[in-house]
């Protein structure tokens, strides 16, 4: 299921200071403009996207690594399709967990009848 995500914009920071704020309608625009911020305003650049409902989306700064790379480092770890997969996850889970009840209750109510039957037979 692929779902898309609608965001508001990308707030730039160098340094602490806000530098740029830019529209972004998806994240397929975030995602193709961001090397191109972190060329632009070096390794200094902190990327806050934010989405339709002013929640941080992303929030992206810059690490050197030893050899000499660097590394964009994302700061928001949940995001939308991973708060929805988790929903999904827990849902199931829930929906298993009552049926596990309903079939120990209905196991319990079969043996209730076969011993209550046991015992009129008996008498």
């Amino acid at each position: 299921m692929k779902t898309v995500t609608t965001l508001k914009n990308a707030q730039i920071f160098v340094d602490g200071e806000l530098q740029e704020t830019v529209e972004i309608k998806n994240p397929c625009q975030m995602w193709r403009s961001l090397k191109g911020w972190q060329d632009k305003y070096g390794q200094g650049v902190r990327v806050l996207v934010v989405d339709a409902q002013d929640k941080p989306y992303k929030d992206f700064s810059v690490k050197l690594l030893k050899n000499g790379k660097t590394y964009m480092v994302n700061a928001v770890k949940s995001t939308n399709r991973v708060a929805a997969a988790k929903a999904r996850k827990a849902a199931a889970e829930a929906k298993k967990a009552k049926k596990r009840a309903y079939e120990k209750a209905r196991r319990e109510r079969i043996k209730a009848a076969k011993a209550q039957a046991a015992q009129v037979t008996e008498a």
